[in-house]
């Protein structure tokens, strides 16, 4: 299985440079795929082997699509890196079986990798000098979505909420949130290497009630006016001065207690 797997990997590098891959979504923290194996096979062994490789494969085209930063892919760190490739590679054999099944269909196994963690795919593609691209010239959104009713709260804030929710958010290890003159309130400067790994530069939820406690009890809801380079979103400068303002009495933001809701 080893050798087939390496056969597997070197036919999906030869054609990453034609293939365009979708982001793939790490709001979960967890990137799960399922592999299928034929019931031709000589027996359920064999067909639960076929289906784990079938599952790496589907495993190596998945993080691909993850996002780094705005502009780097787990793709194009494999592309550049024989080292990130090989780190990668070696995440995918050690994927975690989660769960295993035969139907009608065939022989079925679904594996799980972390993207945080000791062994994840950021300590595999995020090397410890890492620091986020050069800011380039901010291109606003051609249309806003509505902003929703915000909750209003008063302080001390335990967290920061960015409210991206219509503006197609894409999810990547190393976002950041940035004003229209593409100043950045939130990013890089604010997190080390080990937090990086830990647990990435921000948390993701899908509404402003579920998947927020990385924010705390009380956080300072804000909402984006755009999304910079589908990663990272923009604020007005009033909200950015009262981010920092707030900011100044807890350290929310050096704690790494931000989370943008898609």
């Amino acid at each position: 299985m080893k050798k087939l797997f390496s056969i597997i990997v070197a036919m999906a590098m030869l054609l990453m440079s034609c293939t365009v891959f979708a982001a793939t979504d790490i709001s979960d923290g967890v990137i799960r795929v399922e592999g299928t194996g034929s019931l031709m096979n000589a027996n359920s062994i064999t067909g639960y082997r076929a289906a784990k490789v079938d599952a790496m494969r589907n495993a190596l085209e998945e993080v691909q699509g993850v996002n780094i930063d705005s502009d780097t892919t787990v793709r194009d760190s494999i592309t550049a890196s024989d080292m990130v490739r090989t780190r990668v590679n070696g995440m995918i054999k050690g994927a975690k079986v989660v769960k295993k099944y035969r139907d009608d269909d065939g022989y079925h196994v679904i594996i799980e990798l972390p993207v945080y963690g000791v062994q994840s795919l950021a300590s595999a593609v995020i090397p410890k000098t890492y620091t986020a691209s050069a800011p380039v010239p901010f291109a606003p959104a051609t249309t806003y979505a509505p902003a929703p009713k915000i909750p209003v709260s008063s302080g001390p804030y335990t967290g920061l909420i960015v409210d991206c929710t219509g503006l197609g958010l894409e999810t990547a290890m190393a976002a950041g949130v940035f004003t229209p003159d593409n100043q950045m309130v939130y990013g890089k400067d604010n997190f080390s290497y080990e937090d990086v790994i830990s647990r990435g530069y921000v948390g993701y939820a899908r509404s402003l009630t579920s998947g927020v406690d990385r924010a705390g009890s009380n956080p300072l809801i804000i909402r984006a006016q755009s999304i910079k380079q589908f990663v990272n979103p923009v604020i007005s400068n009033a909200d950015a001065a009262r981010i920092m303002v707030e900011n100044q009495q807890t350290k929310f933001l050096e704690k790494g207690n931000v989370v943008f809701v898609k």
